[in-house]
Parts: structure tokens; sequence; C-alpha cells
């Protein structure tokens, strides 16, 4: 033992020592070092770097482009310019890179160093160590791999959730699903099914094929199907590759797909729905994958129920408005009419415009557009009320100015604190001689067969619903042959940023554009620049009326009310077409492809559109023509039998069948007409 004086004195300790523990130390850390002379290129590498590079120490050359070669092609040149760099600066040295071995493994190896000078001052040698750190790298990568997959599901969810709260309709939910989510986890396909009395209902689906689709449809809460499983058992389902399908549903065999989803959409704590999603290829299916399936699962359900919220109260207002409104405006001998409305984007897209086309007792014909302020249910009961008003004291015989009137006092008495603006046209169809009375209302325009527009200022009016005694003037105005008379409520040519002025040019200006249309295709013209609901702000009236240059007879007419959800309603239909076609004698092949177009039309007026559904058949004396009509304004849509959409090619059918068709809008809705020669 020493003495106390000695006992802090470190001991003596041999270079040999010294080395031979660093070298431990390197070699317990994974550690190798290289030394590059530079005047004469030789590359010294110890044992533990020759074996991080898979070289085998005997044979390693101790080149720099033995080094070079064994770096990854993506980082050669950097790693060349950083080194480049540390000479020319004399300085330290830092690069990190990959190394592909001889057996074609790959490496991350960080290497640091310092160049050192000559007796010269130049850089003689760069020395420095290397190590491998490819675990940790993989580490790092797995966390940023982690990482990036949260943002990019927070991202997906932020996306879906804006879209969903953006989606009014229920329509508009169900796209965002079979859109928005389908595109964004790179599904193949994405089905929705709704619980409607007990049983699914498929509302929307892409990428599956139709008759799959047919099949679920209508399914019952106790069939087999994964689908219905999930919403019945309100758990989700996965399968992440063929053989999970099959050992899971042996019984539910699917033709395509690798890998599928199914899950229910639950809102207040019961299922609502659910929605089928499938894969091309293999899913894993992390634990945080399901959770963000599951939780859009749930933001689905609440949208949908909104949505049908929203459906039910705007199906309420406007099936409150289409009654309101009248369904037929033609039929006029003499004047052809045409009428528009387009609601806007505000609260239930119902408002307080009207029109009326009104076969008057003394053979003349009235025009009338109005407009009560607001777009509520409450400004479309009170329209409803002001044109049943207009429409029974013009057919009791009352002059234009005596209408207006009394549709005025209604108004007052009504108590509905609500205004209202209205114009009044009548026009003889025989000489097209007529009055104009206007309440507060922009005055209609005179579309003349030559292209020139006149506007027929009515002598001044108070606006309806302001004083009960107040008094209207007529102004007198005549439409020759194949003139035309526009009626338009403001929102067609008052917007933000532009006056009723200069409203009133530009439709004047189209107007003349159509001078030589009839009626439907100039009302189209007059409406074509407004675009969708979501830009309008206010909704719109149109009335065009075009005297007749020739009249064109009509030798005789049949309609058929279809009643929506009756069952055999396609079958009556083609029953009343064969029935009504033989009676009129006419040639068989015209009444067989009257009698399928007809089921053609029936059928996609009851799956796309909505109320009623009417059937007319109309015998000209060269044709016969074929008229659906119903209350959605959304135009048809002809898919040609070789695409790969399942929707439209009724009207493929239609198209090769008959001489003539197309669809015009009719007021809120629209009807499609085919022709056949006779």
């Amino acid at each position: 033992m020493g003495s106390p004086e000695s006992a802090g004195t470190p001991l003596p300790r041999s270079p040999d020592v010294l080395l031979d523990r660093l070298e431990l130390a390197l070699d317990a850390s994974g550690i190798g070092s290289f030394d590059w002379h530079l005047e004469t290129g030789e590359l010294i590498w110890d044992d533990r770097l020759c074996r991080l590079f898979g070289i085998e120490p005997a044979s390693f050359d101790r080149r720099i482009e033995t080094f070079y070669a064994h770096l990854h092609p993506a980082d050669r040149g950097r790693v060349e310019q950083v080194i480049q760099h540390a000479i020319e600066a004399r300085g330290e040295y830092h690069a990190e890179y990959r190394v592909v071995r001889p057996d074609g493994a790959e490496r991350w190896v960080d290497a640091r160093g310092r160049v050192v000078a000559g007796p010269d001052g130049g850089p003689d040698r760069l020395i420095g160590v290397a190590t491998d750190f490819t675990d940790r790298y993989q580490t790092w990568q797995r966390q940023q791999d982690a990482a990036r997959a949260e943002w990019e599901r927070a991202q997906l969810i932020n996306a879906v959730t804006r879209a969903l709260a953006e989606a009014l309709t229920l329509k508009d939910v169900t796209q965002v699903l079979t859109g928005t989510l389908r595109e964004a986890i790179g599904a193949s396909a994405l089905g929705v099914v709704l619980m409607e009395s007990g049983r699914l209902r498929v509302v929307d689906a892409v990428g599956y094929d139709s008759q799959v689709v047919a099949d679920f449809d209508g399914a019952s809460m106790d069939d087999p199907r994964p689908l219905a499983e999930a919403v019945r058992t309100r758990l989700p389902l996965f399968a992440g590759d063929a053989a999970a399908f099959v050992d899971r549903w042996p019984e539910a065999a699917e033709g395509r797909g690798a890998a599928w989803a199914y899950l229910p959409m639950i809102a207040a704590g019961r299922p609502v729905g659910g929605f089928a999603v499938r894969w091309d290829r293999p899913q894993a299916f992390t634990s945080d994958d399901r959770t963000m399936l599951v939780a859009l699962g749930g933001l689905a359900a609440q949208s949908l129920e909104r949505a049908r919220l929203y459906d039910a109260e705007h199906e309420l207002a406007a099936g409150l408005q289409r009654v309101m409104l009248p369904r037929r405006t033609d039929g006029i001998p003499g004047v052809s009419t045409a009428c528009r409305y387009l609601p806007s984007a505000d609260g239930l897209q119902v408002g307080g415009d009207w029109y009326d086309v009104i076969a008057l007792p003394s053979g003349e014909v009235g025009l009338v557009v109005g407009d009560v302020e607001g777009h509520t249910a409450h400004a479309a009961a009170v329209m409803g009320q002001l044109r049943i008003a207009v429409r029974a004291y013009a057919t009791e015989g009352h002059r234009p100015e005596e209408v207006i009137a009394r549709t005025n006092r209604l108004l007052v008495d009504l108590e509905t604190r609500l205004l209202a603006t209205c114009c009044y046209v009548t026009i003889d169809p025989a000489t097209g001689e007529g009055v104009v009375v206007g309440a507060g209302h922009p005055p209609p325009l005179v579309v003349r067969a030559d292209g020139r527009v006149e506007i027929s200022e009515p002598s001044g009016g108070l606006i309806l619903g302001v004083q009960d005694a107040a008094e209207y003037r007529s102004t007198a105005v005549h439409i020759g042959p194949g003139d035309a008379l526009v009626l338009v409520t403001d929102g067609l040519i008052e917007s933000p940023g532009q006056s009723i002025d200069a409203g009133l040019r530009a439709l004047a200006e189209r107007a003349a554009a159509g001078a030589g249309d009839n009626a439907e295709h100039l009302a189209d013209r007059i409406v074509a620049p407004i675009g969708s609901a979501g830009r309008r702000f206010d909704d719109i009236a149109v009335v065009v009326a075009r005297r007749d240059l020739v009249e064109e007879t009509r030798t005789d007419e049949a309609r058929h009310a279809v009643a929506r959800g009756a069952s055999g309603m396609i079958g009556r239909a083609r029953a009343f077409v064969t029935r009504t076609l033989t009676a009129w004698d006419i040639d068989q092949t015209v009444r067989e492809a009257a009698v399928l177009c007809a089921s053609e039309l029936v059928t996609n007026a009851i799956r796309h559109g909505e109320g009623l559904v009417e059937l007319a058949l109309i015998r000209y004396p060269d044709r016969i023509r074929l008229v659906v009509e119903d209350d959605s304004p959304t135009p048809p849509r002809l898919v040609h039998a070789s695409m790969t959409s399942t929707g439209g090619r009724g009207l493929d059918v239609v198209a090769r069948l008959s001489a003539a068709w197309g669809s015009e809008a009719r007021g809120t809705g629209k009807i499609v007409w085919a022709e056949f020669p006779c």
C-alpha cells in the first residue's frame, strides 16, 4: 500500500498501454479511423473501417477511388464537395452518407475529421474517424415517418371535416365520402348506405359494379354480408388482404379488391348507415388507421343527420313553392311562352319571386312576374297568395289596373309586414295589342324580330303593400309576329357592384342576340350567365312570351300522372302509351319505340327527379311528341353505352330510337321530350 502522500499521484502509463486502451474503446464503439495522405494519395483504413465498408482489410487497395466507389450514387457528389471544401479551407470535415457494401446492403456512416498542414503550411493529410449509425438513423426515420403519417392523417381529417361542414344536402355529403374521402385514402371504391325502415338503401357508390350495388340495395339488417354486419353490430370491420377476407367471411366472396373496410355511421348513439371501402392493394390497417376511419365514420354520420334535416326543411319549403307556382304555362294559341325560376343561395333557396301565364276570358293572355321581399317560407307563402289573387282578379275580367290595385289592397289587409313589386301585362294574340301595369317593378323588354330591343316603361305605381288606396295606370304595348315580351324580377338585373340600369342594358344585349330564338331558347339565353345557386344573391323569375309567326296545330293530346312509389307505375306508363297510340292508329314500329322511350324517361324522372311526374303524348300532323315532366331542374345527361358509368344510358336508347329529343326547363322543374314521325 502506498503512503498517504502518494495516494493522489497518477501512475505512469506507457504509450503502448494508452494505445491498447484506445483500441479497446474504438472496438467497443465500432469507430473506425482513416488517414488520407493528400500528396501521395494513399488512404489508410484500420480494420474496423474496412469491415464497416464490407472490405477485407488484407484486400483494401488504399485508393481514394475505392472509397468513392462504395458510396451510394446519390451521395457521392455531395461528399466529394464536402471533402474538397475542407481541404481548401484547411479545416474540419463532417459528412453523413450511405455505403453500399459488396453484398448490396446499405449502411449509414457518420464521418468526422480535419485537415493537417504540412511543413510548408499547405494541406498534407486528412485524418478522422467514421462510425456506423444505421440503427440510429432508422429509428429516427421511423419517428419521422410516424410523424409524417400523423400529420397526413390530421390533414386528411381536416380536409374531410371541412368538406362535410360545407355539405348541405344528403347528396353533398355522400359526394364528399365517395369523392374527397375515397381519393384521400387511396381507395378504389366506396359505397354509402343509409338505414330506411329497417333496410339498407344504397345512396351513392363509386367504383363498384352496378350489379353489386343493385344486389345490395334494400338489404335487411340481418344480411350476412360484412357491411350489414358492421351497421348491425356498430363495430368497424377490416380485412387487410384477400386471405383475411375469406377467413372472416367465407360466404361473401369479393370478385375484386385486395383490402376492405366496413364502417358504421353512428349518430346520437344509433346507427344511421355505413360505408364500405375497397382498395386494390393490401393494407396494414394500423391502430391509427383504424381510429382515423372510425372517426371519419362518426363525422359522416353527424353530417348525414344534419343533411337529412336540411333536405326535409328544404323539401317542405320547395314543395310549398312548387304548389304556389304554376305547373303549366303553355298551350295558349298564338303565343309561345317559357318561364324560368332560379332560387337564391340564401336560406332554404326559396323565396318570394313568382310568375304566371293566364288565359283570360277575353281571349287575351295575362303575363305576370312579382317579387315578395325575403327568401323564407313566409315569403313563399305570401307569394302564393298574391299569385292566386292576381289570377283570380284577372280571370274575373277586371282591367289590368284594377287587378293590381285589388292585389295591393289584399296585401295591405293581410298585414304580413312584407312588401312586393309586380309587373302585369295583357296581350291579344290576334292583334299583338296590350297594356303594361307596374308596381315598383323593373320594366318589361320588347324584343323585336329584327333584333331591336325596347324597354316598355310602365306608368309609375307604388310598391304593393304600402298604401291601400294606391292607384295604378297602364301603358300601351304592341308585339308583332315573331316579337317577344320579356318580364324579369330584379335578381336577374341587379347584383353587388352593378346598378339596375347596367343590368337592364346587359339583359337587352342578351335578348337582342336571341331575337330569332323561340321562347324556350330565348329564356335559356337570358338566364345562361347567371351561374350556380352558390353565386346568386337573389331568386330570379323570368317570363318570355313570343307571338307566333304561324300557329302549329295540335290534333290530339293525352296525359297520364305517374304516382311516384306506387307499384307497377312503369308498367302503367307503358300501357298508357300503348293504349293511346293504338287509339290514334299509329304504326306498330313507332308505338314500340315510343313505349320503350317512355319507359326510360319515366324511370329517369323517378330515379333522379323529385315531386310529381307527368307523362304526355301530343299528336301533330306529322309527328308524335312524347313529354315527361318532373319537378327537378337538373338537366338530363346523355351517356353512351360504351362508357363505364351506369347512369344516363336510358337517354342513349331514347336518342337512338327517336327522330329528335331534348330537354327544357319549365318553372322549377323540366321536361324531357322525344319525337317520332307518323
